[in-house]
């Protein structure tokens, strides 16, 4: 399920430089083995394509063209607290590190052609009423050429509407 976040925009919005939504349900770790028979299985594994799934589904309709070059994601985990909890951060299973990977890898092929563009990563888990993961993207090469563009707009309205 889907939520579209309500801060930010989208990436058409600001000339495709970043993009922010939010995937609601259980995020799902990346990394959690079992060895049966010499074998690595994933724990989750049905569970975790369909949440790079849902993750790949909702970006492809936010994102309007990939990242050629390097991005910066920020995302913040957003767990359900349980009622005999009294601790306000969720120091708990599933690690953050195994979660951010499964959403990097959900957004290889949309987001960008592969996960070795994003050069920083910021991530925070927290408690709250809705289960999901606010996913925010920033393609700093678009970034980079807009405030330059911008900056050229403002030096040539000065140049002509100088003193």
């Amino acid at each position: 399920m889907e939520i579209p976040a309500l801060v930010g925009t989208t990436g058409k919005d600001i000339a495709g430089t970043s993009a922010q939504f939010f995937i609601a349900g259980r995020p799902i770790p990346q990394g959690s083995l079992k060895f049966i028979n010499g074998h690595a299985i994933h724990v989750r594994a049905q569970d975790l394509a369909l949440w790079r799934a849902d993750i790949a589904r909702v970006a492809k309709s936010i994102i309007w063209e990939k990242a050629m070059e390097s991005v910066e994601v920020h995302l913040t985990f957003t767990l359900l607290k349980p009622k005999t909890v009294k601790r306000s951060e969720p120091f708990v299973r599933p690690d953050i590190d195994k979660l951010i990977r499964a959403v990097l890898d959900g957004l290889t092929g949309v987001a960008y052609d592969d996960d070795q563009q994003v050069t920083k990563v910021t991530a925070v888990k927290e408690y709250g009423m809705i289960e999901g993961v606010l996913i925010r993207i920033t393609d700093r090469t678009k970034l980079s050429r807009n405030l330059l563009y911008a900056e050229t707009v403002i030096d040539d309205y000065f140049n002509t509407h100088g003193d």
